[in-house]
């Protein structure tokens, strides 16, 4: 196949990626210290016409100037979840569906508006994206080739509801706890590797939400496949070979903060996903709940109601000064997850805590350097 020597140049371009990072290779998130995430889905039950109208009213000069009003230093932010719609164009998830653009993919790329207005101002990019086929929609699973839900081991089927749980449908199994398919991971790799290239260095990062034990079991046996994990994240690396990977299969310490080791060998900085500054009564810290060694600790949560959620901070500014201090002097980087309406405004009371946030923050900064 004609596209298999750069399959093959690709992995070891990620290979030694990822082999520099192992190395030691300090890590442009730990000097980022703190950043945002965006759950941008407030089109997730919209049709295609007002999807696309939600996504058009978006300004990217406003959201970006926020932004960087707050200081942060890096943004994730949410290309598409579950819903199985995205905010950019991608021929290759239109061919698998066989849609044209503007349905399941946005006409707009507000990624690329995004991702060149933050980099303008010197903030760094990381994409929220799925490990696996968008779960909501039976259709999407099948045209990526995605294991389909099952019911004790067989096919549930269209008229099953694919987000279905065991324990109110007995011997269900959702998507994405079970081992992808190959062919799922070839198709995953065609759509994130067109992104990858698009972008480019733009992208600084990816975050990989669902990547479940199920997958991480799978990944000795996969690599004997044509195509496999280790081809996906090939492609997903194409356009930027340094770009920082984190997997999130839940929100416990041992998934989220990997305390117990890697969830995918390609990991370079820990998801994160947690609700709160601390685990039962024990602070969230690197020395308290350590990540591989050379994986960089990262911590999210939502800085309002919850995720992409709220109008109001959660948090005191005395208190994230407090935390994301100690986690920083600890080597750790934090991302507050912050709501945010289809046009890209956040809330003025949120907005308004993390530029103060921010603004001690750079005074620290200012300070550390003044030291030097």
């Amino acid at each position: 196949m004609n596209r298999h020597p750069f399959f093959i140049a690709v992995v070891l371009v990620a290979g030694a990626a990822s082999a520099a990072h192992a190395g030691g290779r300090e890590s442009w998130l730990r000097a980022s210290g703190y950043g945002l995430m965006f759950h941008y889905e407030c089109f997730k039950n919209h049709s295609a016409r007002n999807y696309n109208e939600a996504i058009d009213s978006f300004d990217v000069e406003l959201f970006a100037d926020a932004v960087a009003s707050t200081k942060a230093g890096h943004v994730i932010f949410v290309i598409g979840q579950h819903w199985g719609r995205y905010c950019a164009p991608n021929s290759a998830y239109e061919r698998l569906l066989g849609v044209e653009n503007g349905e399941w993919t946005s006409r707009r790329d507000l990624i690329m508006e995004i991702a060149e207005a933050l980099n303008e101002r010197g903030i760094r990019l990381i994409l929220y994206m799925t490990a696996r086929a968008p779960m909501r929609h039976y259709r999407v699973i099948k045209a990526m080739g995605d294991a389909l839900p099952t019911i004790n081991g067989k096919p549930a089927g269209p008229k099953v509801d694919t987000m279905s749980h065991p324990r109110k449908l007995k011997g269900f199994r959702r998507s994405e706890n079970q081992p992808p398919t190959p062919v799922f991971l070839k198709n995953w790799g065609d759509v994130c590797g067109e992104w990858s290239r698009r972008y480019g260095e733009l992208v600084s990062g990816w975050w990989f939400d669902g990547y479940k034990m199920e997958m991480k079991d799978s990944y000795e046996a996969l690599r004997k496949e044509k195509y496999n994990i280790d081809t996906w994240l090939a492609a997903v690396r194409s356009g930027n070979p340094a770009a920082e990977l984190a997997f999130n299969a839940g929100a416990h310490p041992i998934l989220s903060l990997c305390n117990r080791g890697k969830l995918c060998p390609h990991q370079t900085f820990t998801a994160g996903e947690q609700h709160d500054f601390k685990f039962k009564t024990k602070r969230l810290t690197p020395e308290n709940f350590p990540a591989p060694e050379d994986v960089v600790w990262h911590l999210l949560l939502p800085v309002s109601d919850g995720w992409g959620a709220g109008t109001k901070p959660r948090f005191d500014v005395a208190l994230l000064r407090e935390r994301i201090d100690e986690i920083n002097a600890q080597g750790g980087a934090v991302t507050l997850d912050t709501p945010i309406s289809a046009d890209g405004r956040i809330p003025p009371a949120v907005l308004t805590t993390l530029r103060k946030l921010g603004q001690h923050h750079r005074e620290l900064r200012d300070g550390k350097l003044n030291a030097r």
